[in-house]
């Protein structure tokens, strides 16, 4: 009888034990943890998501205007100004699109957004074949955007347009466009400046189409206009199933009908399926698929050669893990709600190595850049094999943090 009444003594400790751990108030309250993880969610998603993909929407209208308005005018208005104002617009969109990859999870994935504007290689081929064709040529500059799936979808987006406006890492002169294209792959198809400008036009105006839709797809009070647009004009998904947008999903975690069914698998998806997925893609996809190149087609696999901006598109993916963990957009320090400062508030253990391994992931890039070298002209630069490594320690952080998010 003492045995029994000692293991039903255990039992009952364990069932107490257990309880606890769940910090359940018992009354369908929040226990403090979940306020605190609540609380970060909601700063960080109208100081991240929203104020990011507002940028991007933006920047990637003033540049689909600004091809349409080149395009009107005609490469005879061209001037190496006009071009390089393009070009800084460009990567001013560039910039906000690469700082928005620790929250591909969502709309960027779920609608197809993030291969559809930002695939590489180009296939130049098939690009050059494309734009000799009059047919398609003529489509172009009558539909715009309703007719660049005759391209190839591997010709679409950010690098599409890339290719048109810098060679060599720099803008192209005005009079390269009132010329003939001179890459190998052109030069077979007698491609011109003016048929050339004519797609990155229409490009770009498919790529400020499916960036109004991220926009309209996680801000409620993202414009009306954009919103009206990509719904009742393209008949693009703007909503889930449940009618909310993909912030409104995530600020609704633990509710009925959300995606998420607690704040700590919110804030797990946030760190795994956001940070993590990122830092994992760019150690060991994007740097490492041409650092370690066993074939040419790795070899190749390098992204934004043109403008040889690559190095800048990493260091502004591991930005977007920054703000992500600090809560805010261009956030240097954490905040005092954000995801970091739950970590070290509700005491775990390796918060000072997940930000030391922040730290060192950004640092890494940053000499990557100071190298002076970019990475398409020297793919296994010893600073490129050492941001592998010091952004795979990041990646094992941040799963590490999720994991113990789970169990607060």
């Amino acid at each position: 009888m003492k045995n029994t009444f000692r293991i039903l003594a255990g039992l009952a400790i364990a069932a107490l034990a257990l309880s606890a751990c769940k910090k359940d108030n018992g009354d369908g309250s929040l226990s403090s943890e979940e306020s605190a993880l609540k609380a970060a969610v909601e700063e960080y998603v109208p100081a991240v998501i929203y104020e990011i993909y507002g940028n991007l929407a933006d920047k990637t209208t003033e540049l689909c205007d600004l091809l349409a308005n080149y395009k009107k005018d005609g490469v005879a208005a061209l001037t190496d100004a006009k071009v390089e104002e393009v070009c800084k617009t460009f990567l001013a969109a560039r910039e906000w699109w690469e700082k928005s990859e620790a929250f591909l999870f969502g709309a960027a994935s779920a609608y197809g957004i993030d291969p559809h504007i930002d695939s590489w290689p180009l296939d130049k081929d098939k690009l050059a074949k494309e734009l000799s064709n009059s047919t398609v040529i003529n489509d172009l500059d009558d539909e715009g955007a309703g007719a660049v799936d005759e391209v190839g979808t591997a010709n679409l987006g950010f690098h599409g347009i890339e290719f048109i406006l810098f060679r060599g890492g720099a803008p192209r002169k005005a009079a390269a466009f009132a010329a003939y294209d001179t890459d190998a792959a052109m030069v077979p198809y007698g491609i011109s400046g003016a048929v050339e400008l004519i797609y990155a036009a229409a490009v770009a105006e498919d790529l400020r189409n499916y960036c109004w839709e991220l926009q309209a797809a996680w801000d409620p009070k993202a414009p009306s206009d954009r919103v009206e647009y990509v719904e009742d004009e393209l008949e693009l998904n703007t909503t889930l199933d449940s009618g909310l947008t993909y912030g409104e999903d995530l600020l609704s975690s633990a509710s009925p009908g959300s995606t998420n069914s607690t704040w700590q698998r919110a804030v797990s998806r946030i760190l795994v399926a956001g940070c993590s997925n990122i830092a994992s893609e760019v150690a060991n996809s994007k740097i490492a698929s041409a650092y370690n190149h066993e074939t040419e087609e790795d070899a190749d696999y390098i992204e934004s050669p043109y403008s040889k901006k690559s190095y800048l598109d990493f260091y502004n993916n591991i930005q977007s893990i920054v703000y992500t963990l600090y809560g805010k957009e261009g956030a240097s320090a954490p905040s005092k709600k954000c995801i970091y400062s739950v970590l070290v508030n509700n005491g775990y253990k390796g918060a000072s190595d997940l930000k030391a391994a922040l730290e060192g992931a950004v640092a890494s890039l940053q000499a990557c850049l100071d190298y002076g070298k970019a990475f398409v002209d020297e793919p296994t630069a010893k600073c490129a094999g050492e941001a592998i490594e010091a952004i795979n320690e990041l990646d094992d952080e941040l799963n590490k943090a999720a994991g113990w998010v789970e169990n607060l």
